[in-house]
């Protein structure tokens, strides 16, 4: 671990120099107004560090054959995230065409699918093959685009799935060596989050492209691994980013405002915006992700122990909803005067 971890210090400076030296993929945040970032040109490097990262594990293990089926699959997430961090008027029906393209064959080539849901209404179709493929990819399309919408601030999208990753080990969970071992996934990300809190680079679209993907397959196998996990948990592992995504698109519909324009009405940028009126800017950008990591931490733990029981875990989900809700209301509607 010792050398994976020294290692991967020596691949993020070296993405941060390269890209710095040759500007290759470097946000520019004065052309980008929706951003928070700083007066600097910051790395977009999650995309290309991940992508190196999983696949130098995944060659290491045992599964050739699907485990480069995925690595596949993750460098067409990371050229299409790149072309959309490249192209900035990328246009969304586009970008969710390909994005629909890519997941499908993956679920085929793959075979990546959703044997259960714990849904009553929902339960008896999961095992018709074409209905399958159309509920799975439905499920990894709303998680990618809302994770998407999640990395507005610092650590916010990286941190929650770190700390999903963290909760995971901590919990009395049975896990399987599902794509690699999970101290290596933890370390990983856990990297990147580090210099992800002080600015030295960000995801991307690239970046959280290849994480969710990457994430979505951990998650899908590792609830179809054990019977005796109620396939809710995954529900309230990954309820934040697929709520961002319906409620973001609810709410445009309601105020008429475009879904592919970028705004900052999403709860982190809520949060940022009200630690901004104490602190310096640097310091609420990062403190926003942070706050919200804990928040959903202490969620995945208490969802953890009860990973078998459907009615706490619908309860936890509930809960969830309400508390983003009303936070969310009442930091709109007190939203400060920003200058």
């Amino acid at each position: 671990m010792f050398i994976q971890f020294i290692i991967l210090i020596l691949l993020s400076f070296a993405l941060i120099y390269f890209q710095s030296k040759y500007f290759f993929l470097i946000d520019r945040p004065i052309k980008q107004k929706h951003k928070l970032d700083y007066n600097k040109n910051t790395p977009l490097s999650g995309g290309i560090y991940f992508f190196l990262a999983f696949s130098i594990n995944l060659i290491l293990e045992k599964n050739y054959n699907q485990n480069f089926l995925i690595i596949l699959f993750l460098a067409m997430f990371l050229i299409l995230g790149i072309y959309s961090d490249l192209k900035i008027n990328f246009s969304p029906k586009i970008r969710l065409f390909f994005q629909s393209i890519i997941i499908f064959f993956l679920i085929i080539f793959v075979e990546l699918k959703i044997n259960k849901t714990g849904i009553f209404f929902l339960d008896p179709f999961i095992n018709n093959y074409f209905f399958n493929i159309f509920f799975t990819l439905s499920c990894i399309i709303v998680l990618l685009n809302g994770s998407n919408f999640c990395d507005g601030v610092n650590v916010n999208l990286v941190g929650y799935y770190l700390f999903l990753i963290l909760a995971i080990l901590l919990s009395s969970l049975p896990i399987p060596n599902i794509l690699f071992d999970i101290e290596k996934i933890f370390l990983i990300i856990f990297i990147f989050y580090i210099f992800n809190i002080f600015g030295k680079f960000f995801l991307g679209d690239n970046g959280v492209y290849v994480i969710t993907i990457f994430i979505s397959i951990f998650v899908i196998n590792l609830i179809n691994y054990n019977n005796s996990i109620s396939p809710l948990l995954a529900l309230n592992l990954l309820w934040y980013p697929a709520f961002e995504n319906l409620f973001s698109i609810l709410r445009r519909y309601i105020h008429k405002t475009k879904v592919d324009i970028a705004d900052r009405s999403h709860l982190h940028i809520l949060i940022f915006e009200k630690l901004s009126t104490k602190f310096d800017i640097k310091f609420s950008n990062s403190l926003s992700g942070i706050i919200l990591n804990v928040y959903m931490f202490v969620g995945f733990l208490i969802s953890l122990q009860y990973f078998d029981d459907s009615k706490v875990l619908i309860l936890i989900f509930l809960l969830n909803i309400i508390f983003y809700t009303v936070l969310y209301f009442y930091l709109f509607l007190n939203r400060p005067k920003l200058k």
